[in-house]
């Protein structure tokens, strides 16, 4: 072991493990942060999933509810008075002007 030769070569075998050591600590970090990042990559698909989930849902509804007010419209364009039979057409009442539903409602008392 004395032998001046293997001194460098001890040396260099020394200098290449602190760099091995250094480099498997430098791959353990990115791993840890590549297992992170594919966590969050998880978490981000199935908010992802449940947001689609969540539209499909609320177009269905949106759907649901324009049949229902055109439904709705139709009705009260057939309005009829139940005593005279004059029909009065109610579809304005859907816009909420509640001044031109009083007068039609005026309108079609006097005709009773």
């Amino acid at each position: 072991m004395n032998d001046p030769s293997v001194t460098p070569l001890v040396s260099e075998i020394n200098r290449l493990q602190r760099e091995l050591d250094r480099a498997n600590e430098s791959i353990d970090d990115k791993l840890d942060k590549l297992e992170d990042a594919g966590m969050g990559v998880v978490g981000l698909t199935k908010k992802l999933e449940d947001a689609r989930a969540k539209i499909v849902a609320l177009e269905d509804e949106i759907a649901r509810l324009s049949r229902r007010e055109e439904r709705r419209a139709r009705r009260l364009s057939r309005v009829r008075c139940q005593k005279c039979l004059v029909k009065v057409d109610l579809r304005h009442l859907l816009q909420g002007d509640e001044r031109c539903v009083f007068s039609c409602f005026t309108f079609a008392l006097s005709w009773v």
